[in-house]
């Protein structure tokens, strides 16, 4: 007898970039079989027919790390999470792998850190063992980013008291690229400077949704990468970018 699949949720909590989350929405669950939707958002309009989890507009990272630690385990009902952002989401299917299946969490390595260290949680992996353990930890802190809480702050306790398995460098890197470059396809990304590259034909699409705030935030990051796509399409951004800067408009960190 066939071992039962186990069953796989998409979540994505976004109130600021609702086109681009949607388009990262779609995209994904086209790529991936799943069991169970998961939108945490404020406008159900922007998403379609889409059934959207109603929340306040996200006021910044410390609202969003507690919709993914907390409220996130409120409404699991798959064995397995794939977490997803606007600039995080799947890009090869192809390189989906059952061992996947193996681990609790897995995220892109952090390799800016004195060791490798797995990992990011814009694109992630996370069982529902996780995700219910997380929540029963106390979360003083709400300006640590959730990733940064799972992985360095509370890992040794996950692993010990919960039973947690993270997966190692080798697995999360085929899992996912972020900061470090690689060479062979991953199942998916995170990070605004590979958007770009993601949306090479249909970068119009990109510019024209991306919130002139956020291009403002990691213009440093995003321009670089845009002027090797699209030099036209980097003007274009650049002069939104210049328009905040000169109008001395408050930068939103909304996620």
């Amino acid at each position: 007898m066939t071992a039962k699949r186990p069953s796989i949720a998409v979540a994505i909590a976004d109130t600021s970039q609702h086109a681009l989350a949607r388009n990262a929405l779609l995209h994904t669950l086209k790529l991936l079989d799943f069991n169970q939707l998961l939108i945490f958002s404020d406008d159900q309009a922007s998403w379609g027919e889409l059934p959207i989890i109603q929340i306040p507009p996200i006021a910044g990272m410390g609202e969003y790390n507690r919709i993914i630690l907390h409220d996130l385990s409120e409404y699991i009902a798959s064995d397995y999470c794939l977490v997803i952002q606007y600039d995080g989401f799947v890009i090869n299917p192809d390189q989906f792998s059952p061992h996947f299946f193996h681990y609790d969490y897995i995220g892109a390595p952090w390799w800016h850190f004195p060791l490798p260290i797995v990992g990011n949680g814009g694109f992630s992996w996370r069982s529902k063992k996780l995700i219910e353990a997380v929540a029963s930890l106390p979360y003083p802190d709400a300006s640590l980013a959730e990733d940064l809480f799972i992985c360095i702050q509370q890992r040794t306790q996950l692993e010990t008291v919960h039973g947690i398995a993270f997966a190692g460098h080798e697995i999360a890197s085929h899992f996912s690229v972020e900061s470090r470059a690689v060479r062979y396809p991953t199942f998916g990304f995170h990070g605004i400077f590979h958007l770009p590259d993601v949306y090479r034909h249909n970068i119009d699409f990109l510019v024209d949704h991306l919130d002139p705030a956020t291009a403002f935030k990691w213009r440093h990051m995003l321009l670089p990468t845009l002027e090797k796509v699209s030099a036209p399409a980097a003007r274009r951004l650049l002069a939104s970018v210049e328009w905040i800067a000169s109008a001395n408009k408050p930068i939103s960190s909304k996620p």
